[in-house]
């Protein structure tokens, strides 16, 4: 691969941003409207709690068997993530920046008081940008910890049945693969059979 083909592998494409943002619309519209148990999060300083709904694994379930259903039609393809990969992680970098810029400045600006939202600025730039000034930073009723932490575990598991897909479209599934993706599967599963856990955290 020469340099120019590099760079424009690494550059982010709109096949790439509509298949992130598709990604998080998907998480933000059925994580609120599909069926879960309400589960409260840890006491905060000024006696108020937050509550989640717990459905990630219904998520999780439909999110696998609706790609799995489109990649038997044709309708996408099973390595498209694998095909795509560093494409698709300038993308969510830039995304991620994005996103913390602006939790930052939302932060700086906070009139709020509650302990989830009242902003703790240390002055320090780094420090700030890192920890987070808000607590629970919410955005339109989610709280952004909880969708991003789901969005992680369950985008790693799109990665790894993408690169699997492609290991069998090549012929070079190896053992080591298998047990690989057998692992994080379930260590995957683990996680959301006890999301509950989570909200305390």
């Amino acid at each position: 691969m020469d340099l120019d083909s590099l760079i424009s592998s690494l550059l982010p494409s709109w096949t790439s941003v509509a298949m992130l943002l598709s990604f998080f619309t998907y998480l933000g519209i059925s994580g609120s409207i599909l069926p879960g148990r309400i589960i409260p999060g840890v006491t905060l300083s000024d006696g108020t709690r937050l509550h989640y709904r717990c459905n990630g694994m219904l998520l999780l379930l439909l999110l696998v068997l609706s790609l799995g259903a489109a990649a038997g039609i044709d309708l996408v393809s099973p390595s498209a993530i694998a095909d795509r990969g560093l494409e698709l992680l300038s993308t969510t970098f830039i995304f991620s920046v994005f996103v913390t810029l602006i939790l930052y400045l939302t932060g700086r600006q906070s009139r709020n008081q509650s302990s989830s939202l009242k902003p703790h600025v240390t002055g320090n730039l780094i420090n700030d940008w890192w920890f987070g000034i808000q607590l629970n930073p919410q955005f339109i009723g989610m709280d952004l910890k909880f969708f991003f932490v789901r969005a992680g575990m369950m985008g790693w598991l799109l990665i790894n049945l993408s690169v699997l897909a492609k290991c069998i479209q090549e012929g070079i599934l190896s053992r080591s693969m298998i047990f690989y993706q057998l692992f994080c599967f379930l260590y995957i599963l683990d996680y959301f059979f006890h999301e509950e856990y989570m909200t305390s955290t």
